[in-house]
């Protein structure tokens, strides 16, 4: 996705992604310390050299307490792009070009998230100023920075590290696997889909006794829910598509749909529902909207049925 212009800020994508940063992202639970990184031409950012030396200076200066580390990374025109989510559309698939400069209202908005971000954290932070633009963003929001030298980063961890007591936390894969559960079916769906006992294993997220819960989509960093965790989905009533009829093939049409969440867009993971009980589950082909309003036409497509 070429983001060139200034009008680029105002893509559906771009603004969906501010608006979910601030309504649907909660950092995980103890964190000591954040760590503010710039971005990189390559997708997904850690796979880039400069994040690969980045990730060596934060190790070196947190050593046993890396547990208490959470990174994010400032980038226009997402404005802030937790870890865990590098890898979701469209935070893996944009391209900008690369000036230094930053226009205000691309250093207000993310201030604006970073500020809130920060709020969530309730933790410290540090970041890495790479140009002028990032360091009126760390300074507006109280942000210890190092610039130019990057070893210095490793120094800045380590200090403000210093005190901060060791806790307990969740692993990185669930914690990823509940931020992008909450980032695509909104807070609090990633503690109700993915339990404690919830196992990831490669691209597949499963539970020891109900077997598979969801599978990574690789093409565009999202979950695609088996039927347990469209039944999961359901406890929680959002994205849910209510039918007339149990579904006998993999095509839904609007004639047949009785509700829809007027949240769900083209493409979203939808549970589907028959007398109380999820009997499918797919992609929306229209949005909740569009399915109430048409009396013919696709409406669903569905990956797997119940028998």
């Amino acid at each position: 996705m070429k983001l060139i212009s200034a009008e680029s800020i105002n893509r559906p994508e771009v603004q969906r992604w501010h608006q979910r940063m601030i309504e649907r992202y909660q950092p995980p639970q103890g964190v000591g310390l954040s760590v503010l990184l710039p971005c990189s031409a390559r997708k997904p950012y850690s796979k880039s050299k400069s994040h690969m030396a980045f990730l060596g200076m934060i190790r070196a200066g947190a050593g046993s307490k890396k547990h208490l580390i959470h990174e994010a990374i400032i980038t226009s025109p997402l404005g802030l792009v937790p870890r865990e989510l590098e890898e979701v559309y469209p935070a893996a698939h944009y391209d900008v070009p690369v000036t230094g400069v930053w226009s205000g209202e691309e250093t207000g908005f993310s201030v604006r998230l970073l500020k809130d971000y920060l709020l969530k954290t309730g933790a410290p932070a540090v970041g890495y100023a790479e140009s002028d633009a990032y360091r009126e963003i760390f300074h507006a929001c109280g942000v210890n920075q190092v610039a130019h030298d990057i070893s210095g980063l490793t120094e800045l961890v380590e200090k403000n590290l210093e005190g901060v007591e060791s806790a307990t936390r969740l692993s990185n894969k669930m914690i990823k696997a509940r931020a992008v559960c909450d980032f695509q079916f909104g807070y609090g769906a990633g503690q109700a889909v993915f339990r404690d006992e919830t196992q990831i294993k490669g691209f597949q997220v499963v539970d020891p006794g109900d077997g598979l819960i969801a599978t990574y989509d690789r093409n565009n960093g999202f979950l695609a829910l088996s039927l347990v965790g469209a039944a999961r989905l359901y406890e929680r009533g959002r994205y849910i598509v209510t039918l007339s009829f149990k579904p006998e093939t993999g095509s839904v049409f609007c004639a047949g749909i009785e509700g829809a969440d007027p949240a769900i867009r083209p493409r979203d993971e939808v549970a589907v529902v028959f007398e109380d009980s999820v009997v499918g589950v797919g992609k929306a082909v229209l949005s909740g909207s569009e399915m109430m309003r048409a009396s013919k036409g696709l409406g669903l497509s569905l990956r797997h049925r119940s028998r």
